[in-house]
């Protein structure tokens, strides 16, 4: 009994090595979203990623296109969204999420156009893998909702603070 708790406890010691020797891993933890985590709530986090890179001008998902349920995180790079009428909104980039929208309402078709407008690293995690994890793990499955919520108050404070600086270029220009 005690060799099993042994080799379960170096596995996980070397679980952590190799999740804390990424380079990607450090990005991540540097992003506002994380610093809150503990560091093993954010390895955990971490791992339920998989990694994805784009090039330059990829086009990854167009407006009004069947959604594949998938979470895109950047962790370097930028896109550009674009409206269905392919008038460029927004820039996001490191620590910015999309997706999510559609990763949480199955049924919903992507709203915007996606497209890297520079080489592109991506932390992704699609909705049939996030089940399993909610499954199979809950504590991890609450955690993962829990980051994804901090991912959602991020989004809506980036948006809220961008309709204000609308608001306010639009009562000067009136004037």
């Amino acid at each position: 009994m005690e060799n099993k708790m042994n080799t379960r406890e170096n596995l996980l010691h070397a679980f952590e090595a190799s999740i804390v020797a990424d380079p990607l891993y450090a990005r991540f933890r540097t992003m506002p979203v994380c610093q809150e985590m503990a560091d093993r709530e954010s390895m955990l986090l971490y791992s339920c990623f998989d990694v994805r890179s784009c090039q330059a001008d990829e086009l990854i998902y167009a407006a009004c296109s069947e959604s594949d349920n998938t979470m895109h995180l950047i962790l370097s790079g930028e896109v550009a969204v674009s409206s269905p009428a392919d008038d460029v909104y927004t820039r996001l980039e490191a620590g910015d999420v999309f997706g999510l929208f559609s990763f949480l309402d199955a049924d919903r078709l992507h709203s915007a156009t996606v497209r890297a407008e520079t080489e592109l690293v991506l932390l992704s995690i699609n909705r049939s893998y996030f089940n399993v994890i909610t499954l199979e793990d809950p504590m991890l499955g609450n955690q993962m909702l829990r980051f994804m919520f901090r991912l959602l108050s991020r989004m809506s404070l980036k948006l809220e603070s961008e309709y204000a600086a609308m608001h306010e270029f639009a009562l000067a220009s009136r004037k």
